[in-house]
């Protein structure tokens, strides 16, 4: 037997004892909980008081220009909104139930009728297999839902079932990304131990389950479908383990040491690999550690990752590609206090590897920006990614009183291997680049926003932002921007601008 069949034999035993220990702690958290309420005399009563209720309403609008940066007009305005209620019961002191649903949708989304006819947009449209846009085919959806038992065995050790936000420092590998109208939750099982001098969060989450033929859809980009579709899936997932510790060695301060395993068994798509978020077909391993805290005015935050492991570039289902990426940040700022208006000045710098080549020489370099919130890391436009990417940024806010914020924000923003894409913040490849380009200067982007809270339930935000493309947005270095036309012959600036308000209840 040679070494590749070898090892395509211990993947394959490796996930299935992988999937038996996940199916096996699933079953296990339930358990244990089933028998922590049944012990408690008061399991059986139904409390108001323990019950709560609550939700939001967000409206947004945004202008963009010049999308494709010359190549063709390009001008977009759409209006979203998001609806969210939520309802929790504490069962006994140490067993919760938390259930949160929402509507997500792009105004006039829900399009029906034959073609080139649009109907209503009314309750009919909301399951009609004729939607061609929006956000929720199905309306309604359950953005979290789950089960959460407390001191478990022992004190401060909690376990979390169910649906769930995942949160890790500064969202840069996990994060809810709230301002997408969707957001990230994950379908999760996560075990917690809280003590004074140290956080240990373990966590499985399944992000895809194509074990079901009737699951089968759209792998990578590309529409997989009925009995040939069924037969490639298989029962192949994507899963992500992690372990993530939070020590607390003085006030104010933490190091975190994480390590974050993404086991993919579904098919690679040929030409895919480069250009979508967490390709398939791979095993990454992503090892790193952040330092956060603060001394009196100053703030300071470093973080670092490496990833490692094996990839496949196309359907042949042999790792082919050797991962080697990495990935860090630094920023600090300076809060002068008790100043009028409590102004802070601050930097950043942020770096993200990218590949060369691929197949050509059997190694990706790219970092893997797992699943973060984008927004905001890495400027407002959402032009940027953690992903082949350097960045230079200054920021700078005021706070005119205490339920106001005034926040100017400017990044000198470049690429990390002219060679590879430019990965805006979903992780898709903005722009894909050509064999022949020389540039690396994407641009410099400018942000002004304002934040207000109004009576502590209403929530009011504008903003807006200009960004002059660089070199590399010249038709000549690139294949296309945002899936359409090549940028124009000297490039082109892109504006962008929102208002927002959100009514909590």
């Amino acid at each position: 037997m040679d070494n590749e069949a070898q090892g395509t034999i211990n993947r394959r035993v490796a996930m299935h004892i992988k999937r038996r220990v996940s199916g096996w702690l699933t079953l296990a958290v339930f358990a244990v909980g089933g028998a922590m309420v049944a012990s408690d005399p008061a399991f059986a009563k139904v409390d108001v008081d323990n019950l709560t209720i609550g939700g939001e309403a967000r409206v947004r609008y945004e202008y963009r220009t010049s999308v494709y940066f010359g190549g063709t007009t390009g001008n977009l305005s759409y209006a979203t909104d998001r609806i969210r209620v939520n309802v929790g019961y504490d069962l006994t002191p140490d067993v919760s139930f938390f259930a949160q649903i929402q509507d997500a949708r792009a105004w006039g989304g829900e399009i029906t009728g034959g073609a080139g006819g649009q109907a209503n947009s009314g309750i009919g449209a909301v399951s009609s297999a004729n939607q061609t846009f929006g956000a929720n085919v199905n309306g309604i959806d359950l953005h979290q839902g789950y089960i959460q038992l407390r001191n478990v065995l022992v004190p401060g050790l909690s376990v979390k079932a169910g649906r769930q936000e995942i949160i890790f420092g500064d969202h840069r590998l996990f994060g809810n990304f709230g301002w997408s109208q969707i957001g990230n939750s994950f379908d999760a099982v996560r075990l917690t131990h809280s003590m004074p001098i140290a956080d240990v969060d373990v966590f499985w989450a399944r992000i895809a389950d194509t074990g079901n033929a009737g699951l089968v859809g759209a792998q990578g980009g590309v529409a997989l479908t009925g009995a040939a579709g069924a037969a490639v899936f298989g029962t192949r997932n994507q899963d992500i383990y992690g372990l993530y510790v939070t020590l607390k060695p003085i006030p104010s301060w933490t190091i975190e040491p994480y390590y974050f395993l993404l086991q993919d068994t579904r098919p690679a798509v040929v030409g895919n690999f480069n250009t979508v978020p967490q390709a398939a077909d791979q095993t990454r391993s992503t090892v790193g550690g952040r330092i956060n805290g603060k001394a009196g005015g100053l703030d300071a935050t470093a973080e670092l990752a490496w990833q490692f492991g094996g990839a496949s570039s196309g359907a042949s289902q042999v790792h082919n590609l050797h991962i080697n990426a990495w990935a860090g940040v630094f920023k600090a700022g300076y809060t002068f206090d008790p100043v009028p208006m409590k102004p802070r000045v601050g930097i950043e710098i942020d770096y993200a590897s990218g590949s060369n080549c691929t197949t050509t020489c059997g190694k990706d370099h790219t970092f893997d920006n797992l699943y973060p919130t984008n927004h905001g890391q890495y400027s407002y436009m959402d032009l940027m990614a953690w992903r082949n990417m350097v960045r230079y940024m200054a920021m700078f806010d005021v706070k005119p009183d205490a339920v106001s914020k005034l926040q100017v924000n400017f990044s000198i923003d470049r690429l990390a291997n002219h060679l590879d894409n430019w990965y805006r913040a979903n992780q898709t490849a903005y722009a894909t680049t050509l064999a022949t380009n020389t540039s690396s200067s994407l641009g410099r982007e400018l942000d002004v926003h304002y934040y207000r809270t109004i009576k502590e339930k209403f929530k009011f935000e504008i903003g807006a932002g200009h960004f002059w493309a660089g070199s590399y947005t010249n038709a000549a270095n690139l294949n296309t921007v945002n899936g359409g036309t090549a940028g124009g012959t000297n490039g082109s600036g892109q504006n962008w601008g929102y208002v927002m308000g959100s009514v909590l209840f």
